[in-house]
């Protein structure tokens, strides 16, 4: 298997190799500079190349552990032999063996991940025999790539405005997001098409595309789309059949009866739109939530007989047979997660999850305005108004589960898209006073809040708390003492004054 790299980026492959948890080498070249990446079951575990300064020799001595009297002993030894001559010697730590074969790898593939060009080939059959093995986060590192790549670059790699992209399962700890993807990732509750994901991300088309291929690779989204350039497995013999307690992949459908057969165009639109509405895998296979395998079994093969892409390949539009494509693989996906105990158990807490955001976001502080007045005589667009109140319910739901990062990002959406509506700009000052680094911002928009609605105690209880936190308790017991005064049976003011007193007492 091989191809050019101006087709199929290396960060793609590995990502290909990596799903389909292949084992094996891909060979990498460009003009003079040969690489070559080991994998074990879709883990990336080692990476070389023929760079003199990210050789291993080089980097021990780049490193001071080594000298180049001591390796004059081991000349003629490969990296593998090297790494177990000095490991026996005690000449090198295994401690530091390690750094310096992360970095050799690192070092490699920030070389080969930038490549434009060049050409690749993989091969199953040659797989790394060496007791060489690195532990590292591709993930990662494929993200930082992605950030610095061309933005028209990314977007050739979509090819369908109907792709679907689907939140998973079980994703990493977003540690390593930046705001502006952690706000794409929020959108993505249940699989969307890639056109309606770009509509309501509020970023450009580019941008947009960068956030959805970095997520992508980093393996917080899964890509309907991905160019796949790698041929499946062949089917294995019986032989070679898993053992009973390895999951299979869907089963195989057989066709449909006669009492089966679709009743016109009308039942498949009626079949794709339900499909496309569905807020869950349960929704999807049109089954309740404590639907029994037997049950799901049953109404996975009754959707495949009737609906399988391939019986309308010939019959109807490529559009939609695209449509097709993209519910047969909602359906697919709900199959596989609902029938998996583990999955099944994860993925329902996912949705007990979501309705408690849900809850959250509609006990979030509502406004009686349906628009804001314009200064010449017209309205805002109502558009415009409810998708930044559909920012502020998720924002204050967020903060509520003590999700800051993510409050932060969507607030601040609400508060920029509106910055007349108080509660905005108020619960974004919340929000930032969590973060220290973020205090000072805080007071700006809670005293813009407190003008746009000075009757609101809400807002001076929140100042008067971040006073407290800033250690300005002459402040904060003043905004407290403002406070008691329009409202006496306010019990949380009261209880912050008594701590204000006693504190400075």
């Amino acid at each position: 298997m091989n191809g050019q790299l101006g087709e199929q980026p290396v960060a793609e492959l590995i990502q290909e190799i990596s799903s389909k948890n292949f084992s094996g080498t891909l060979r990498l070249e460009r003009e003079r500079v040969r690489a070559a990446l080991y994998f074990d079951t879709g883990k990336l575990i080692y990476a070389a190349a023929n760079i003199r300064s990210l050789r291993l020799r080089q980097l021990l001595i780049a490193k001071e552990l080594i000298s180049e009297k001591q390796l004059s002993n081991h000349n003629q030894q490969s990296d593998a032999d090297l790494v177990t001559a000095l490991s026996r010697s005690g000449a090198v730590s295994a401690d530091a063996i390690a750094g310096v074969l992360m970095s050799q790898v690192k070092g490699v593939l920030g070389v080969v991940l930038l490549w434009g060009d060049g050409s690749w080939n993989f091969d199953e059959r040659t797989r790394l025999v060496d007791p060489i093995r690195v532990d590292l986060n591709v993930e990662h590192l494929l993200m930082e790539i992605a950030r610095r790549m061309e933005p028209g670059f990314i977007s050739t790699r979509f090819r369908n405005p109907q792709e679907l992209i689907s939140p998973v399962l079980e994703p990493p700890q977003a540690n390593n997001l930046q705001p502006a993807e952690g706000f794409v990732l929020s959108r993505v509750e249940t699989p969307i098409r890639l056109q309606e994901l770009i509509s309501i991300s509020g970023l450009g088309d580019l941008e947009t595309y960068r956030m959805i291929y970095t997520l992508a690779l980093g393996g917080y989204l899964e890509r309907e789309g991905w160019h796949s350039v790698l041929p499946d497995r062949p089917t294995l013999t019986r032989a070679e059949q898993p053992s009973p307690d390895v999951k299979p992949e869907a089963p195989v459908v057989a066709p449909p009866s006669e009492s089966e057969e679709i009743d016109g165009e009308k039942q498949l639109e009626e079949y794709l739109s339900r499909i496309s509405e569905a807020g869950s895998h349960y929704e999807v296979l049109d089954v309740g939530k404590a639907a029994q395998l037997k049950e799901i079994k049953r109404s996975y093969y009754m959707l495949a007989r009737r609906y399988h892409p391939d019986r309308f390949r010939v019959s109807v539009s490529k559009e939609v047979h695209a449509r097709m494509e993209s519910a047969f693989a909602r359906i697919t996906q709900a199959y596989e997660t609902l029938t998996d105990p583990g999955r099944r158990s994860t993925y329902d807490g996912k949705l007990a999850a979501q309705a408690r955001a849900r809850q959250f976001a509609n006990s979030a502080p509502t406004s009686g305005r349906e628009a804001f007045s314009d200064p010449l005589g017209g309205t805002e667009s109502e558009p415009e108004f409810q998708g930044a109140e559909a920012n502020f319910k998720e924002g204050f739901a967020a903060l509520q589960q003590g999700q800051t990062n993510l409050a932060v990002t969507l607030l601040g959406a609400a508060a920029r898209k509106e910055p007349r509506e108080a509660r905005y700009r108020a619960y974004y000052g919340r929000a930032l006073a969590g973060n220290a680094r973020t205090r000072r911002l805080a007071e700006a928009e809670l005293l813009a809040a407190i003008k746009l609605d000075p009757n609101q105690a809400a807002y001076r209880l929140m100042l008067a708390e971040l006073y407290c936190d800033l250690g300005f308790l002459v402040r904060a017991q003043n905004e407290a003492e403002r406070v008691v005064a329009g409202e006496p049976g306010n019990s949380a003011a009261q209880e912050l004054l008594r701590r204000l007193k006693s504190d400075t007492s």
